[in-house]
């Protein structure tokens, strides 16, 4: 099943949080619970040089993860202009951390890590950093920052980082998989005594990207897989040299060409001004605000399904000379989309006067201006490596529009929120937290209201009879979080947590043709168990339960016609787009614990187990040529999560040098939701060794994939209502990769 990418993103990667660095007995100061997050590496990514990973423990994750900026999210919505694309890690940031899903819940609405990142201001002396990154595939970046004082406590800052990547399998329809710009600037005025600072800051990002991380293999049906044909996964190109998209351009209903560069960049401009105040009273005064605009074009055909052409199933080469054989199908979707947006936030917080509380309170208002033309077509091409296009009826693509998306609108967000921590005595502390938010959401899109918005073939919005309706709709969201921590003795006691968080339908869910719910989603889970610090520990380790109520997914499924309908020939393959609520709930068990038996030695170690299952879940998919199958997931595992995961992270610092390792465990995922067929599990693995020169050089080299698996995974459209597995022994299908064997340099230059 191929999930829709913007299906509730912001709410289906909700995650358990944990509280990485249990705390210590309160005593007269109140101690923050902020930095639970600290030994959870998102910069780390198995399947991406440029993305942060999500962490789920214990829902599904959609969308890519979240990522913060001088106190404000990089993009409005965590879709289509997603946030990677107009952010990076490196030297123009003071420092980048990750941020709780307890301090998301109250600053976002949800429940979710996130990455945090503050841009470096000028300070009181000139700095100049400079970092230059090759790997064995031949990519390149450069990332570089000065930052100046020009007179009477004012500064200037300016930075760029440029990356050219070809990846590790080549591409052969375009020089770079992902190609980046990004240009930063700042003036900013340090206050004297130790107030604070302001800031204005621009970046201008040029951002293109291949998404074509898919290859072919076969599917043993033991959960394991193995090389189709000699196809290199991870290394071999697996997309046809054709540098162009043609599609039906839903808006006009005219054949249109694009360069598949062009199909595939982010234009960005960000302007963001900071303002921290630090009174004479102990309260911090925050202000940030942030306009962003910005174009992205995105042509992303995802992987449909493998099948067998006959010689009378009408593919042919471009020549006309007829194809028989496997064909990999694919879905590609074209997006225009733009945002305009204006977020502001203002937070006052303190401690009081006997240091008991800590307390914030903040006030949020968000202006979204957005809207995107989808538009939608059926390719094929050769299961091998460097594949030919297949036509049909000498046409490259087919089934154009038949999934198509619009919406153009406005979205206002006014919210608040408090929070207080409260060390009650030497052994109890309590925190709670309440978020209100009024959201408006109103535009025009090409809904169901109006039965001629009927998506189909050649489907756009110049059809006669497609009308565009009106929409304006107001929600109301919630969420809040109590915690407790009750020491037994001195470094060991228990605590306990409960969060809940309600979303409502956002402006980019009135894009597809069902008009999006009124219903709420809401989350809700519960943490609690022990913690232990000492010299050399610190452990925590709960009990864990989270559920999901009216989750909603708009899947895709691929069905083998029975006989001719829809306008396509039986044996061909037929993909419908369904609607559906269900609900999911997950009980588990975690342990967390960083170890430092000596000095410049410490491990960080997680073991997860956990029970991630489907709850009221029921599909009734019908076909065009009839067939109708019912199925009840309700009580299987969820796809594509582990119930057992571990983590391994050991690092060692001695003289001039660090070497470090990380390995990650993930156990069997599901492949369909009647769970006859799953994937085995599989390590994610890193390492490397930093070597300090002097205080203005050091080198770095690392490795990504150490034990060169393919991690291997995807899912088999055909097969998600199949409860006997035996056709899927020795299956040919394609599906995603993690990065191959990869050694990488680093040079950092300080002066």
């Amino acid at each position: 099943m191929m999930k829709h990418k913007a299906a509730w993103a912001a709410i289906l990667s909700i995650s358990l949080a944990i509280n990485a660095s249990a705390q210590q007995a309160v005593n007269d100061s109140v101690k923050t619970s902020s930095g639970e997050g600290s030994n959870r590496d998102l910069l780390m990514n198995a399947a991406s040089a440029s993305q942060p990973r999500q962490i789920s423990l214990g829902l599904p994750i959609s969308g890519n993860a979240y990522i913060y900026e001088d106190g404000l999210p990089v993009s409005y919505y965590n879709y289509q202009l997603y946030p990677y694309k107009s952010w990076h890690s490196g030297v123009s940031h003071e420092s980048t951390a990750t941020m709780s899903p307890q301090d998301m819940v109250l600053k976002y609405g949800i429940i979710s890590y996130s990455v945090d990142s503050k841009s470096k201001l000028a300070g009181d002396k000139f700095e100049g950093r400079v970092n230059y990154t090759l790997n064995m595939f031949g990519r390149q970046a450069i990332d570089a920052n000065i930052s100046t004082p020009v007179g009477k406590g004012w500064g200037i800052s300016l930075s760029s980082y440029q990356n050219f990547d070809p990846g590790s399998n080549r591409l052969s329809m375009s020089n770079l998989m992902e190609r980046t710009q990004f240009y930063k600037g700042s003036i900013s005025k340090t206050f004297a005594q130790g107030k604070g600072k302001a800031g204005i800051i621009y970046q201008y990002s040029e951002f293109l990207n291949h998404i074509e991380n898919f290859g072919p293999f076969v599917f043993v049906g033991d959960g394991s897989v193995k090389e189709l044909d000699g196809f290199n996964l991870g290394r071999d190109n697996y997309r046809p040299d054709d540098r162009y998209v043609r599609f039906l351009d839903m808006k006009t209903g005219q054949m249109v060409e694009q360069n598949i560069d062009a199909a595939n960049t982010d234009k960005i401009h960000n302007v963001n001004f900071v303002l921290d105040y630090n009174f004479a009273n102990g309260m911090k005064l925050a202000i940030h605000s942030k306009y962003k605009n910005g174009r992205s074009y995105r042509s992303n055909p995802t992987i449909s399904g493998v099948t067998t052409a006959t010689a009378d199933a009408g593919f042919t080469y471009a020549d006309g000379t007829p194809y028989e054989g496997r064909v990999q199908n694919r879905r590609y979707l074209h997006f225009d989309a733009f945002e305009e947006s204006w977020m502001t936030n203002a937070s006052l917080s303190g401690i009081s006067s006997n240091r008991r509380h800590r307390w914030m309170v903040e006030a949020d208002y968000w202006l979204n201006h957005a809207g995107t033309e989808t538009s939608m077509w059926m390719m094929s091409h050769e299961v091998k490596k460097d594949p030919k296009l297949l036509y049909i009826n000498g046409q490259s693509g087919r089934a154009y529009n038949s999934y198509a998306e619009y919406y153009n609108g406005h979205e206002h967000k006014l919210f608040a929120f408090a929070s207080d921590e409260w060390a009650v005595n030497d052994r109890l502390w309590l925190k709670a937290g309440l978020r209100l938010e009024y959201l408006n959401v109103r535009g025009r899109a090409a809904n169901d209201v109006y039965q001629g918005n009927a998506r189909h073939t050649g489907f756009s919005l110049a059809d006669k009879g497609v009308k565009l309706n009106k929409f304006s709709d107001n929600h109301f969201n919630h969420a809040y979080l109590v915690s407790a921590r009750f020491a037994l003795l001195d470094g060991f006691g228990l605590q306990a947590e409960y969060n809940s968080a309600t979303i409502h339908s956002q402006l980019f869910h009135y894009g597809t043709y069902s008009y999006p719910s009124m219903k709420g989603i809401t989350a809700n889970y519960f943490r609690g168990g022990i913690y232990w610090k000492n010299s050399w520990i610190d452990l925590t380790s709960q009990i864990t339960y989270i559920e999901q109520k009216n989750a909603q997914e708009r899947p895709n499924f691929s069905h083998v016609l029975t006989k001719d309908a829809g306008g396509m020939k039986a044996g061909q393959e037929e993909n419908i787009t369904m609607f559906t609520y269900y609900n999911l709930g997950t009980l588990g068990w975690l342990t967390d614990a960083v170890i430092t038996p000596f000095k410049g030695f410490n491990v960080h170690l997680m073991f997860t187990m956990r029970n991630p299952q489907y709850k009221d879940f029921k599909l009734t998919p019908t076909f065009s040529d009839g067939v109708t199958e019912e199925h009840d997931f309700s009580g299987n595992t969820i796809t594509a999560l582990s119930k057992t995961e571990l983590e391994i992270e050991p690092s060692y610092t001695f003289d001039k040098w660090r070497i470090w390792l990380s390995a990650r465990y993930f156990s069997r995922q599901y492949i369909n939701k009647t769970n006859s067929l799953y994937f085995n599990g599989r390590w994610e693995t890193f390492g490397g060794v930093d070597y300090t020169l002097n205080n203005h050089v050091s080198f770095a080299a690392s490795v990504v994939n150490i034990l060169n698996q393919k991690g291997a995974s995807g899912s088999i459209a055909s097969a998600d209502l199949v409860t006997d597995p035996t056709p899927y022994k020795n299956y040919v299908m394609a599906g995603t990769f993690i990065r191959p064997f990869t050694v990488e340099f680093t040079t950092r230059l300080k002066f």
